[in-house]
């Protein structure tokens, strides 16, 4: 009944913690599986967003960076496309090198003063504006060289107020280059410089004007050093510049690539082209000449959208990384759950761009003319989400382990308490036997001395013997009545304390065992080798614990001989008395649990020898109340050793 029990409880649990534990695997799987599934919901939005882009590129309700495109059938620009301005800005390049002629020959011979009472002359009687900012411009380099720095900056702004448009040679406004010498010496430098640079910016409408987009790569440079790229003023300043840009490195690109496309028909009316690239690059980060463009997916290209109308294609361009950034940023999150858990971005197919610690969780390739690019979607979390999982899995697993244990633990408790219970009753009933039959046999023997007398037929020496065996059964009586109580008192109180010799406890228990002994033919010997030791406790119930040993001892021989009792110290510490016999002695396995209360070897319906198990429980009881022990142990040659183990008392030591 008791493995049916434990069988039913745990079998159940192991079913559902088997089931429990193999779906966790699975489980993993369909949680990266839905982790999957949102980010290619977010791809998709990209998708959708771009596809819209493009459809806007040639709807009616075109894009607002987008660039009006219109082409002849032979792929000529039909457009207005500005010319480089041209740096000439003089009407008589001739006077002009006689001018720098004679001011060199002034410098030459060390006539400063000279040269600009000359200087001065020149800008005030000359009509070519020309000429006037070449003359401030020498008279402001020669003040400064003389370090007349104020007549310098005197020159310079009648420079920029009378010559707001002449161009060096080189093509770059005299009137900048003046400014810039002016901002080191104003009273806000940085506001000077910025409106310079936005002055700049406005001006360099060409890619051909490389003075001034070199003038304007140190100008920004120099900006971002003082002002970090982060400065609002910068970055308004810059976001000006990039529209700029990107219509100025159209324009370039219209005059390289496009055309041959157009004459062949504008094949699937989309198309893809690199931009041109600018001969300065850009400082300004956001401008399609400077190096991040190019690292940008997209990055100085433009796509194109025409459809043929008569004799012309009429359609529109824009910048592909504005595009791109367009897309990412108006994508749905609709659908796609918490969307905000991934990182969306264009990627070549070609090269893809580094994942920076992000995991690519979805991908979709994108149709021509954009086929070289895709849409990649990253989970910065996936890793720490497969991880999660995994803990989670762990964990789950652990909390069955530990069900598992508990309840293993549970049903071994339940069983060791069915156990003790079974062992309980096992111990009632071999108490009842055991207390049936010794009380049976000298009950029926006092009726039936008792019947006997009654009839009044027993001789009159028969009386006298009728009444001594009578007395005896009661004596037996008496005995199975005070071990049971004896048990009980000894449970509880260990009865008085005092200090009392092992010879005397012996010697005590002897004398009252030795006449029944002499009748059935047996001796007892002492061998006290324990000089006077003592142990402190109730001399009763020690001499009651050695009698049991001894009446053990009688009571389990087949055949007379002589028990022995030996009296010892050991370690000092504790003093021995010991109960050897040559009797049936005792099996290993019982050694520990003939100690136990109602235990006895053998049925109690078949054992030859009376008892109820008793005895040598109490002297288990009597010895564990003194702080002692008692064990039983083989005896070399047959029989049995029983070693009655108590502590020295602290008075008397020997």
């Amino acid at each position: 009944m008791v493995l049916a029990l434990l069988a039913a409880f745990l079998v159940p649990t192991l079913l559902l913690a088997w089931i429990g534990l193999g779906a966790l695997p699975e489980e993993t799987e369909r949680g990266a599986a839905r982790y999957r599934s949102r980010a290619e919901a977010v791809a998709a939005s990209v998708a959708s967003q771009l596809d819209g882009l493009m459809e806007q590129l040639s709807g009616a309700a075109p894009l607002a960076e987008a660039w009006e495109a219109r082409f002849g059938v032979d792929g000529a620009w039909q457009g207005s496309t500005p010319e480089a301005l041209r740096p000439s800005g003089v009407e008589d390049p001739q006077l002009l090198s006689s001018l720098v002629a004679e001011l060199d020959l002034f410098e030459a011979q060390g006539e400063h003063e000279q040269a600009q009472t000359r200087l001065r002359e020149i800008a005030t009687l000359s009509s070519d504006p020309g000429i006037v900012a070449w003359a401030l411009g020498a008279r402001a380099a020669v003040c400064d060289a003389a370090g007349r720095t104020q007549d310098g900056d005197e020159a310079r702004r009648e420079l920029i107020e009378r010559a707001p448009t002449a161009r060096d040679a080189r093509g770059l406004l005299r009137a900048f280059v003046a400014r810039l010498a002016l901002c080191e010496r104003g009273s806000d430098p940085t506001s000077a410089r910025l409106a310079l640079y936005a002055d700049a910016c406005a001006d360099y409408i060409d890619l051909e004007q490389t003075a001034t987009a070199e003038f304007l790569r140190s100008l920004r440079a120099a900006l971002g050093e003082q002002l970090g790229n982060s400065d609002a003023r910068l970055e308004a300043l810059d976001r000006e510049d990039a529209l700029r840009s990107q219509e100025r490195v159209w324009r370039a690109t219209l005059r390289r690539g496009i055309s041959d496309w157009v004459a062949r028909g504008a094949p699937r009316g989309r198309a893809v082209f690199a931009a041109a690239t600018a001969p300065i690059p850009a400082a300004n980060p956001l401008s399609m000449e400077s190096p991040q463009e190019a690292a940008r997916a997209g990055g100085q290209r433009f796509v194109v959208v025409l459809e043929r109308q008569g004799e012309s294609f009429v359609g529109r361009a824009a910048a592909l990384a504005g595009l791109f950034e367009r897309a990412l940023a108006g994508r749905s999150d609709d659908g796609a759950g918490a969307a905000a858990e991934f990182t969306s971005r264009f990627e070549s197919r070609l090269a893809p761009a580094a994942a920076q610690g992000l995991e690519l969780v979805a991908r979709r390739d994108l149709e021509p003319p954009l086929d070289e690019y895709a849409i990649a979607v990253r989970g910065g979390d996936f890793g720490a989400f497969l991880a999660g999982e995994r803990r989670r899995a762990w964990l789950v697993a652990a909390a069955v382990t530990l069900a598992i244990l508990v309840a293993a633990l549970a049903a071994w408790l339940s069983l060791r308490a069915v156990s003790h219970e079974v062992e309980a009753a096992r111990g009632r009933e071999a108490f009842v036997a055991a207390v049936t039959h010794e009380l049976k046999t000298p009950l029926a023997a006092i009726r039936l001395f008792a019947e006997m007398l009654q009839r009044g037929d027993v001789e009159a020496e028969k009386v006298r013997e009728f009444g001594e065996r009578t007395v005896a059964e009661s004596d037996r009586l008496a005995r199975l009545v005070d071990s049971v109580l004896d048990i009980a008192r000894i449970e509880h109180s260990a009865g008085a304390q005092a200090p009392i010799e092992a010879r005397a406890i012996a010697v005590d228990a002897i004398g009252i065992v030795e006449r029944v002994a002499l009748q059935q033919g047996y001796r007892i010997e002492l061998r006290d080798e324990s000089r006077g030791a003592s142990v402190r406790g109730d001399a009763d119930a020690l001499t009651r614990a050695v009698v049991n040993l001894l009446d053990n001892a009688l009571k389990y021989s087949d055949q007379a001989h002589t028990i022995e009792v030996e009296i010892h110290t050991r370690e000092k510490t504790s003093v021995v008395i010991e109960v050897l016999d040559r009797g049936r002695g005792v099996p290993a396995s019982e050694a520990q649990r003939i100690f136990e209360p109602f235990r006895r070897i053998g049925s109690e319906l078949t054992r030859d020898r009376p008892g109820v198990g008793l005895g040598l429980a109490l002297v288990a009881k009597i010895a564990a109340a003194h702080a002692g022990r008692v064990s039983c142990a083989p005896r070399e040659g047959g029989g049995s050793r029983f070693t009655l183990s108590l502590p020295l008392s602290p008075q008397v030591q020997p």
